[in-house]
């Protein structure tokens, strides 16, 4: 199977298939006849765990696209590895398949042959063997840091479109095609690049959320050891309250802005973890919309070679209206990630204020401590109180030159462009 190649199908709502191109016919041993009218089932391997396609159905059945490493069977017997992204379209549904290739697929290999085994270790149907294999595999994710089977798919996809770098999107490159054909496959070229902008942004947001994320685990860290400073300037404060009540004082109005910027810093925590969810998902969509965008082009890529009748374009209205369902629901997850990436800088600079006015008061009492020569009195509760100080400074600081950039880096998303594209590219196959 080569890293260039892509299946295709599309089937109805319960599984049968109405279509297939050249590959997945080559790859599975049957003929298209053959294929057609068969159930889905026809090369499915018996040792995939019935969990797996309860997780994949699920989420077809909300209307929801998915991806998932598949184990095959050929005709002849043969096992083979597909990532299956599966899409609800019309009446039915589509899947375009490519060869397993990125590190997550080994991932996927063991968490599969443990849910196989879980389903198989106690009698049950068939449905509840689905379930309880649906839920191990849940759990084994969870194990390998994912908090769900979404955030695991979400990673997956663009990591197996990644791993073919820039193989497919030159492999059905035709400079001499011309007419409808040449059309679609130009209209392709100008969608991934358009995608492709975006994929790229999104990984130096995904950057930029985790170094937000450790900045912001550090100054909470950090908060909370001042915190503590907080409540040791004031067991001091209250040892020399006799010769000097002001700093009491003083100890007693700071614990109110560091108590708001800690709780401040606790809601950037949350707000981070569903960013860093938003531009996963985001991700996920993109890499969908373009191995969509990827298919449309091998399909006129097949037509020029002569390899396939004109007739196979038909499957191009399809793809794009798939692709232009996904850049609706990317022009939502864009708007999303913008409010979100807008709400941490805002976030940052509030917290990043309330630790500034708990430092000044800190200052303050520090200043008085020395005007009323209390410092050999506080010996060895001062210098703790001092290094917290000196720490949070640097941190903070690199909070505000994060949030500066997260306020910079709004992600502008021309859907009209794209829906433009996909419509011409949809349109021309007609005139074919």
């Amino acid at each position: 199977m080569g890293v260039e190649e892509l299946f295709f199908s599309t089937t109805d709502r319960r599984g049968v298939i109405r279509q297939g191109n050249s590959v997945f016919g080559r790859i599975s041993g049957y003929a298209q006849d053959e294929l057609v009218g068969a159930p889905h089932s026809l090369v499915r391997h018996p040792d995939m765990p019935g969990g797996a396609f309860r997780l994949v159905w699920d989420r077809l059945g909300a209307g929801r696209p998915v991806g998932a490493y598949m184990k095959n069977l050929a005709r002849d017997g043969r096992p083979y590895w597909v990532f299956a992204t599966m899409s609800p379209v019309r009446d039915g549904h589509l899947s375009v398949r490519m060869a397993a290739r990125a590190p997550l697929f080994d991932v996927a290999k063991q968490v599969y042959a443990q849910a196989a085994e879980a389903e198989r270790a106690v009698p049950m149907s068939r449905r509840d063997a689905a379930v309880h294999g649906m839920g191990h595999i849940e759990e084994a994710l969870r194990r390998q840091g994912y908090p769900s089977y979404d955030a695991f798919m979400f990673d997956a996809l663009p990591a197996e479109v990644s791993a073919r770098g820039h193989v497919l999107a030159t492999s059905y490159a035709r400079p001499g095609a011309s007419g409808p054909i040449g059309e679609v496959l130009s209209g392709a070229g100008a969608v991934d690049d358009l995608l492709g902008d975006l994929v790229g942004r999104l990984s130096a947001y995904h950057g930029l959320c985790e170094r937000l994320a450790t900045a912001s685990a550090n100054v909470l860290d950090i908060g909370h050891r001042m915190s503590l400073s907080v409540e040791a300037a004031q067991r001091a404060s209250e040892s020399v309250a006799a010769s000097a009540p002001v700093l009491a004082n003083v100890a007693r109005v700071m614990s109110s802005p560091m108590g708001k910027a800690l709780a401040e810093l606790e809601r950037m925590r949350a707000l981070l973890d569903r960013l860093r969810a938003d531009v996963a998902e985001l991700r996920f969509r993109i890499s969908l919309a373009r191995l969509y965008n990827k298919m449309v082009a091998a399909f006129a890529a097949e037509v020029v070679d002569g390899v396939a009748p004109s007739g196979s374009l038909g499957a191009v209205p399809l793809l794009c209206d798939a692709a232009q369902a996904g850049a609706l629901d990317m022009s939502d997850q864009v708007r999303r990630v913008n409010d979100g990436l807008r709400d941490v800088a805002g976030l940052v600079g509030e917290a990043r204020d309330l630790l500034e006015e708990f430092r000044r008061f800190l200052g303050q009492w520090r200043n008085l401590v020395l005007r009323h020569r209390a410092a050999a009195s506080l010996a060895g509760m001062l210098d703790p109180i001092d290094a917290e100080i000196t720490a949070s400074w640097d941190w903070i600081e690199m909070l505000r030159t994060l949030a500066d950039r997260c306020e910079a880096a709004v992600i502008p998303f021309d859907l009209p462009a794209l829906e433009g594209r996909l419509t011409r590219m949809k349109l021309a196959p007609v005139a074919a």
